[in-house]
């Protein structure tokens, strides 16, 4: 039998015939091989011209950066398992323990997306079929094409400052996580462990969450934790965060617990146990947009139960509710804003504070530009290593709607790209909730909750709720595709 040599390694495919197709090189050991001798030429030019010694944390970083870049590629299902917890965890410990522990999720992301890079140069190379949707990466690409252009901020020399790129940043990683999980491998098993890691991680949270009640305002305080910043109160009344930095992303992270819990059909002790938990959870969060969204994961689960005139009244009262909050719940305090060099406005309530940020309406196709207003614009007056109450004192004007901070961004241009998106992945679910997949459901549940989420507050770019709910969205449809004839599902 004829050996091939050993520089041209491959992949072989027993037909049930026993006939071996060749399938074409190994790129993951051929690029585990090049990307690891690479890193160790360049350390090795480097520690020559300088004459230093590389530091230890610069080898455990890269050795960091490598491994999860294995595990994308041969383990994502253990890889998304991790990245849950570690998405949760990393708010509190950078309060209270590592405040410089915050570039660790785009280290994460950004090797995520090297390793879903090689395993699609690996299916380019074998001729398999890649598994993104052709719509669904011409739309992602689309949106990422506008916030990096900035059309809106005209090109002129402030366009592309720190603002533009914490805009980018804030808005592209949840885009690229979307793209990982549609294109990991076994996504069925990927899903599985991914949902089981989230119902253990919504627990820990929502624990975290009651114990924060028992503890009240001032022994969150005692324990390092600030007013008007984590520690909020309504009526009275504590709203608990957990682990996170706000009520609103803690309320968001648990739904998606209940999503996992309810939508992939665990049963027995998990259920009984775990869905009350969370429902209690949720209410010490005192979000009262989580129950509107409740009310819409209710509407899908009776639709999938069969009871679809039920459930199409109440999807219809959950998003009338979403918009009415949305119009009608005013801001709690009076800010000053300032609007141009030398003009400031008194600003109270949702209203006045969307025309200040919309801008004229020959801004509107456009945008204002990437990072003037909103989240990027506040994120990037404080350095990578400082706390979040640096950047509070000099806070701008904010945008309560995950879409008119897009329209702010980059103008009804970029919003109708991003509904486009988000009715493409939602058809891509619903088709497979038809045909009884559990995938389906579960990725148009988390779906529901990150499109009526938005609707009240900017929580496309929130994290960690974004990131992890599109990167969970995007192993759900793909999960859903259904198989070709004569392939197994994974």
């Amino acid at each position: 039998m004829r050996r091939l040599p050993p520089s041209a390694p491959c992949t072989t495919k027993v037909t049930r015939s026993g006939q071996a197709i060749r399938r074409g090189p190994d790129v993951r050991g051929s690029a585990a091989i090049i990307g690891g001798s690479a890193i160790v030429a360049l350390l090795a030019a480097h520690s020559g011209r300088t004459g230093t010694t590389i530091d230890l944390v610069v080898l455990l970083a890269i050795l960091f950066f490598a491994a999860v870049v294995y595990l994308t590629v041969a383990a994502p299902h253990v890889l998304v398992a991790l990245m849950i917890p570690v998405f949760a965890a990393i708010p509190v410990l950078k309060v209270l323990v590592v405040p410089w522990i915050g570039p660790l999720k785009d280290a994460i992301i950004v090797a995520a997306v090297v390793g879903a890079g090689v395993l699609a140069l690996e299916r380019r190379v074998a001729r398999e079929r890649q598994p993104v949707d052709g719509v669904l990466l011409g739309l992602v690409g689309s949106l990422i094409v506008l916030y990096v252009v900035n059309l809106g901020a005209g090109f002129g020399p402030g366009a592309y400052g720190s603002a533009w790129m914490q805009g980018v940043r804030l808005t592209v990683e949840p885009l690229l996580l979307l793209l990982v999980g549609l294109s990991v491998r076994r996504p069925r098993r990927v899903l599985q462990w991914g949902l089981v890691s989230l119902v253990a991680t919504t627990c820990l949270v929502a624990l975290y969450g009651l114990y924060q009640q028992r503890l009240g305002e001032w022994g969150l305080i005692e324990m390092g934790y600030q007013f008007d910043i984590h520690v909020r109160t309504i009526d009275g009344h504590l709203r608990s965060f957990g682990t996170l930095d706000d009520p609103f992303a803690y309320a968001a992270f648990l739904l998606f617990g209940i999503v996992a819990v309810a939508f992939s059909r665990m049963r027995g002790l998990v259920a009984v146990v775990v869905l009350p938990l969370l429902l209690v959870g949720l209410a010490a969060s005192w979000v009262r947009t989580a129950a509107v969204v409740f009310t819409a994961l209710a509407s899908l689960w009776l639709a999938r139960r069969g009871e679809g005139a039920v459930a199409a009244i109440l999807l219809a009262a959950s998003v009338a509710g979403s918009v009415a909050l949305l119009v009608t719940l005013q801001a709690t305090e009076t800010r000053t804003v300032q609007t141009a060099p030398s003009v400031f406005l008194s600003i109270n309530g949702r209203t006045d504070v969307w025309k200040t940020v919309l801008g004229e309406k020959s801004q509107w196709p456009f945008g204002r530009g990437v990072g003037d207003v909103g989240t990027a614009a506040d994120r990037a007056k404080f350095g990578v290593y400082q706390s979040r109450s640096d950047a509070e004192a000099t806070r701008g004007p904010a945008v309560d709607s995950g879409y008119l901070a897009t329209v702010a961004d980059v103008g009804l241009v970029g919003l109708v790209l991003l509904l486009a998106l988000l009715t493409r992945v939602g058809q891509l679910c619903a088709a497979a909730a038809r045909r009884g997949d559990d995938a389906g459901w579960v990725g148009a549940a988390l779906l529901t909750v990150m499109v009526l989420d938005a609707i009240t507050r900017a929580s496309l770019v929130g994290f960690p709720t974004a990131f992890l709910g599109m990167l969970l969205v995007g192993v759900a449809s793909s999960a859903a595709r259904p198989a070709r004839p004569g392939t197994r599902r994974e």
